[in-house]
């Protein structure tokens, strides 16, 4: 994977939609927006929307780490971390899809509060490390899909 720039990143993200994260299921919406703290560190602002539209607010640091065969994100608060892998950045489609180290949780976000099928589709068979597994993704921002909001790939 190419590398990738801070102001790549920077703007609002959309979650489209996840891997069952039982943190995040009790969100009915989640943004995330990144800016450019200082010259190489970027922030990131967490906003969970629940039912009754009260929202959750976290601001977190944010930092890219280019590896030779792979491009990760580490997240920071205080002495909390958490490194995610970036299995796919498309910037044609706007798309990117984390994961953690051990592919047990994906998260697909996009510029566009609303994704088809088909790119996702697209996004997913593009990773080598999915092929061959059955993905459940849980999201209602996929279009163009049977009624179900729980996508299998």
């Amino acid at each position: 994977m190419k590398t990738i720039a801070n102001s790549q990143l920077t703007g609002k993200w959309y979650s489209i939609a996840r891997t069952y994260n039982h943190l995040e299921m009790k969100f009915l919406e989640i943004f995330l927006y990144v800016s450019i703290a200082c010259g190489s560190c970027l922030e990131l602002l967490y906003v969970g929307i629940k039912e009754d539209r009260s929202k959750v607010l976290k601001k977190l640091d944010l930092e890219i780490l280019p590896k030779d065969d792979a491009c990760f994100i580490v997240i920071r608060k205080g002495l909390f971390w958490k490194k995610l892998k970036i299995l796919t950045f498309d910037e044609k489609e706007k798309v990117l899809i984390l994961s953690d180290m051990k592919m047990k949780h994906i998260s697909i976000l996009s510029r566009k509060p609303e994704l088809k099928h088909e790119i996702v589709e697209k996004c997913l068979n593009g990773i080598e490390a999915l092929r061959g597994k059955e993905v459940k993704l849980y999201g209602n921002s996929i279009y163009e899909t049977p009624q179900s909001d729980v996508s299998t790939w």
